[in-house]
């Protein structure tokens, strides 16, 4: 049976990660039951353990992710969507001690910042990424994420103009 991260090395070795990322074609991780899944076009946690799993065996691996999240911010909407997911998920595996690995977050959440209201239009409507699967509020997701995670633990507002959520 192949290793955990062989999808990963692969992805690597060809220069697609993104794609990887993205969930495109052979790439898109299924969650392992109905009871499980996330909104979102690949299972980010799957992805996620891939990764760090080739962070352990090499070197160089967050230079690639990190490179991967700023491509995937600098393309569509849905693409910008992905990123932050990811920025997220392993934003919450910092603030639990469980990321070995060091990420540029600064630097990729400055960008982020700088990119979000170009997206803001989009990400309110439906999102259609390459593997078919349809995401619907997303921005929803993104305030939400932004009021969570990237304020609080970082200082970061991406969307500086957005009333804070309002949750009953």
């Amino acid at each position: 049976m192949p290793g955990t991260c062989d999808g990963f090395r692969k992805a690597m070795d060809r220069g697609e990660v993104v794609a990887f990322l993205r969930g495109d074609g052979a790439y898109r991780k299924f969650p392992k039951s109905d009871f499980e899944g996330e909104d979102a076009p690949t299972e980010s946690w799957q992805v996620l353990q891939e990764i760090y799993e080739e962070a352990k065996n090499s070197t160089g691996t967050e230079r690639v992710l990190s490179d991967a999240i700023l491509q995937l911010m600098e393309g569509t909407a849905g693409d910008f969507y992905v990123a932050m997911l990811y920025l997220v998920r392993l934003s919450l595996a910092k603030q639990g001690g469980r990321l070995s690995f060091e990420m540029p977050f600064d630097a990729l959440l400055k960008k982020a910042s700088s990119l979000s209201a170009a997206h803001r239009e989009a990400l309110s409507e439906e999102l259609i990424f390459p593997n078919g699967f349809i995401k619907k509020k997303a921005m929803e997701d993104l305030l939400g994420w932004n009021e969570a995670v990237f304020r609080p633990c970082f200082g970061v507002n991406l969307f500086e103009d957005a009333a804070p959520s309002s949750k009953t």
